[in-house]
């Protein structure tokens, strides 16, 4: 997207200049240079530096345009965005510093108008590699607004920095797992039976069962491209019911016993999942990640932080 949008800023503003500009900030790419741009309302007496920020999991937020204005240029700003902008931006208040902002809205808005303007031609291009059942990682590209994703857990810049990677250029993706509901039943003491739902995340990247309660979701699903794992990673559903078992038995305080004339004493009971009465289905759910773009590709998991060979 950073050359589309290169190349129509060419057509529409006075003056480019795309000069080599040392910065080190990994998500701000610096566009260039210009004069005057058309299609900014309020648009500074003095010439523009514009920047780009390619898609990403997260919303771009105030910390981020903090450490990126920290080694910009003075001047004025405009940053084209192809992540949501976060509600908490003050956008006002950067306005005054002449830094204007782009998110994805405008983004598509401004290419819809050369579009129809004849400036640029659209085209579809199909990747023959999507339906190659023979690879181990299957890649698609088309996201369903419908299906959930997980909120990271970590912060990919930290991450890099804490391990000595800072610079390493890196791609957000986003990982199939299953989202599993079930409808069981949990065994009591004196055989006490209490209904119950759970929803439960099957991770087949790191092979293991998470709570979904325990996980916070995006208020939107960010366009990035999907990584299935190979099919032989998933479990059956026999396999899910007796793994899902440890993670939903519950220890809970019964009545208190007198264990004497002056004290009492508080008797943990066991509540058992009984497995063989539950019904379950699933649905699609997406995990982050991140490719860190090394001398062996890895990718990083965005809920647990840790490293996975591709």
């Amino acid at each position: 997207m950073e050359s589309e949008i290169r190349n129509l800023i060419k057509l529409r503003a006075e003056n480019f200049h795309n000069q080599n500009y040392d910065f080190s900030s990994i998500d701000f790419n610096f566009i260039g240079k210009v004069d005057s741009l058309q299609d900014l309302e309020e648009f500074p007496s003095k010439s523009l530096f514009i920047w780009h920020v390619g898609e990403g999991i997260t919303k771009l937020n105030n910390f981020e345009i903090e450490r990126w204005s920290v080694d910009a240029p003075s001047g004025n700003h405009l940053i084209i965005s192809e992540r949501f902008i976060d509600d908490k931006l003050n956008v006002n208040n950067y306005r005054k510093n002449k830094i204007f902002f782009w998110g994805p809205n405008e983004l598509s808005q401004w290419f819809g108008r050369a579009i129809l303007n004849k400036e640029i031609q659209l085209s579809i291009v199909k990747d023959n590699n999507i339906d190659d059942q023979t690879n181990e990682v299957n890649e698609i590209k088309i996201i369903d607004d419908s299906i959930l994703t997980l909120k990271p857990n970590i912060e990919i810049s930290s991450w890099l920095s804490n391990k000595g990677l800072s610079g390493i250029t890196y791609t957000p993706i986003l990982l199939s797992s299953r989202l599993w509901e079930v409808d069981g039943e949990l065994l009591g003491p004196d055989g006490f039976i209490e209904k119950k739902k759970w929803k439960i995340i099957e991770d087949p990247w790191e092979n293991n069962f998470i709570l979904f309660s325990n996980l916070d979701v995006l208020s939107l699903s960010p366009s990035l491209r999907i990584i299935e794992p190979n099919k032989n990673f998933w479990k059956d559903m026999s396999q899910v019911i007796d793994l899902i078992g440890p993670l939903i038995n519950e220890k809970r305080q019964g009545k208190p016993k007198n264990a004497g004339s002056f004290t009492q004493s508080m008797v943990l009971q066991n509540w058992i999942f009984k497995s063989d009465n539950c019904h379950l289905y699933w649905k699609k759910i997406l995990m982050p990640a991140w490719i860190i773009n090394t001398e062996k590709r890895q990718l990083i998991h965005g809920i647990s932080g840790k490293e996975i060979s591709m």
